[in-house]
């Protein structure tokens, strides 16, 4: 135990040291101010295999694992057949995650998928990895964070004895909440891992205190009202498709995260050793913890209570074997607790994307606001935009229905990119046979079951209902239908970025397809001592396409340009 409290608080990054020799230029005289990219450096290599691990866990343990059960055993009828979903979930989550971990080998940068879908699918001009990054950056992300924050107010608020919790004043919570993560990643990439760590471990603490009590409890060890939740079996299980499409969307938002960890590839030390390790290690421990913790519930709340409790069975557990105190004071704190680290674990990811965006050149002039803070060493800008993103989400709906609709439709688009992701990992093992960097080679089995799930997961909601649904708060079909308009709606400004600007302009916002390629065919940047290449292009307002290769290890780097072309 003291090991891991170390490795928590102290966990050494390179960072530490001096680097003087940076990017875009010594950081020495620099100011602590948002900085120009002169005065921006590279990614530091913050992150260690510990805080790798949990960027995934944080992530995936949100509140899906206390929310999501109930719903899921009314679906489909019985604990044993939600048990399988469950295990399904992991298996199939473990597929996907297999493609991220070969293509992250290959393309150690931050931005992870939209670096994924350019060099798998680069035409026509570049359009997946576009569309990704504007649905990602614009509606998945922002969303989910603005979803998660009242789910904080609602528990924490719910633990401070407030009767009505589901209204502003749990978005008033989520702002600041949101608010303070911000400020965390803006000050420091270091604590933001801390942080992410600490509650990484109070969320396992607290998944392992409901594992282990409910064997306790099936042990005769705590007094509990006797129930054939188990002993039934499969008998009673339902059989409508739907039913089991809807429930399967529900395992798999719990699922959600493992691929946190690809958009900040750039910072990950020792990524031949720590990728693969860290995002196995992810799955495999959020499987085995989900797994038990519903066999954990189902011990000791009868089918009829959890069907009944809908998002608080985890309340309704704690209050039986622990009493009200624990259920309704304790609990929520720390299920709040949980959601907060998932925002951390948001927040970060796709500030990085949005920085990786900045830099290829997909945002107009994005490349003058690219790349870290000098001395802070956090991409003070995309934070800042996100945060501003994220805040629109959170107070523009109403409260009620149209609320919830914003955690329904960013689920599409999230799972169609996952798929295509995947689908690009057996593209390239033809299409880039030879790799130098491909140094782990996933299981093409694995691959097409996650595929054809994410396929079944984007299409099956089109699919109307066979029973009554006239009760329903909006169209059943309303959600995807929103998820598909708002990645089409990217098709406008991929349109005006990528084939008018460059033609009005001359530029090539493509080249970096290339020098990326020819990077690690050479093995540049990317050795065993961490050592970084970066190649970035002139600003967009010049017509000639020039690159400037900037290297850590070349004292003198700093002072020549190296034309491409």
């Amino acid at each position: 135990m003291p090991d891991i409290w170390k490795r928590v608080w102290h966990e050494k990054t390179e960072a530490e040291s001096d680097i003087v020799s940076q990017v875009w230029g010594s950081s020495e005289d620099s100011t602590p101010s948002i900085a120009t990219p002169a005065q921006m450096a590279p990614a530091r290599k913050n992150i260690g295999i510990f805080s790798a691990t949990a960027m995934g866990v944080s992530l995936m343990m949100g509140s899906g694992i206390f929310s999501t059960p109930a719903s899921i055993l009314k679906l489909v009828g019985t604990p044993s057949m939600a048990l399988v979903l469950w295990a399904l979930g992991a298996v199939i989550s473990f597929g996907g995650a297999t493609a991220f971990i070969e293509l992250g080998l290959m393309y150690r940068r931050n931005g992870g998928t939209m670096r994924f879908l350019a060099h798998a699918f680069p035409r026509p001009k570049l359009m997946l990895a576009f569309l990704f990054s504007w649905a990602m950056i614009v509606c998945i992300r922002p969303g989910a964070i603005a979803a998660n924050g009242p789910v904080i107010g609602k528990y924490w608020l719910y633990a401070a004895g407030q009767s009505d919790s589901s209204g502003w004043q749990a978005r008033g919570v989520g702002f600041g909440c949101i608010t303070f993560v911000t400020a965390i990643n803006i000050v420091s990439a270091k604590w933001s891992l801390r942080l992410i760590n600490l509650l990484t471990v109070i969320k396992i603490v607290v998944i392992l205190i409901i594992v282990i009590t409910g064997i306790v409890a099936a042990a005769g060890g705590i007094h509990v009202e006797h129930n054939d939740n188990w002993s039934r079996g499969f008998s009673g299980t339902r059989g409508d498709a739907r039913n089991y499409a809807s429930a399967l969307t529900k395992v798999f938002w719990a699922y959600d995260g493992f691929t946190n960890l690809v958009y900040s590839l750039g910072e990950l030390r020792r990524p031949e050793r720590n990728l693969p390790w860290s995002i196995s290690a992810s799955v495999v421990i959020v499987g085995i913890l989900y797994v038990l913790a519903n066999v954990a519930f189902f011990i000791v709340v009868p089918i009829d209570v959890a069907i009944n409790s809908e998002e608080i069975l985890a309340a309704e557990f704690t209050f039986r074997v622990f009493g009200q105190s624990v259920g309704k004071v304790a609990l929520p704190i720390f299920i709040g607790l949980s959601v907060l680290g998932t925002i951390c674990a948001q927040t970060y990811g796709v500030s990085r994307l949005l920085d990786s965006t900045n830099e290829v050149g997909f945002i107009p002039y994005g490349r003058r606001f690219c790349g870290n803070h000098a001395k802070l060493g956090t991409p003070i800008y995309s934070l800042v935009a996100i945060y501003a993103l994220t805040l629109l989400y959170l107070f523009a709906p109403p409260p009620g229905k149209v609320f919830d609709l914003l955690v329904d439709f960013v689920q599409w688009s999230t799972w169609l990119f996952y798929g295509l992701a995947a689908a690009g990992a057996i593209v390239l093992r033809y299409t880039k046979p030879h790799h130098p960097l491909r140094t782990f080679k996933s299981f093409h089995p694995l691959n097409i079951m996650f595929i054809a799930f994410c396929i079944y997961i984007t299409v099956f909601p089109f699919v109307p209902p066979t029973s009554d649904t006239s009760d329903a708060p909006y169209p059943f079909y309303l959600s995807p239908l929103l998820g598909l308009i708002t990645t089409l709606a990217g098709l406008i400004p991929w349109y005006f970025r990528m084939y008018w600007w460059p033609k009005k302009t001359g530029v090539n916002l493509m080249a970096w397809i290339e020098s990326e390629d020819a990077e690690d065919v050479h093995g540049a940047g990317f050795d065993e001592h961490d050592s970084e290449q970066r190649v970035d292009q002139v600003d967009e307002s010049e017509p000639d396409v020039k690159e400037q290769t900037r290297t850590v290890d070349d004292k003198q780097a700093n002072d020549e340009q190296i034309h491409v072309k």
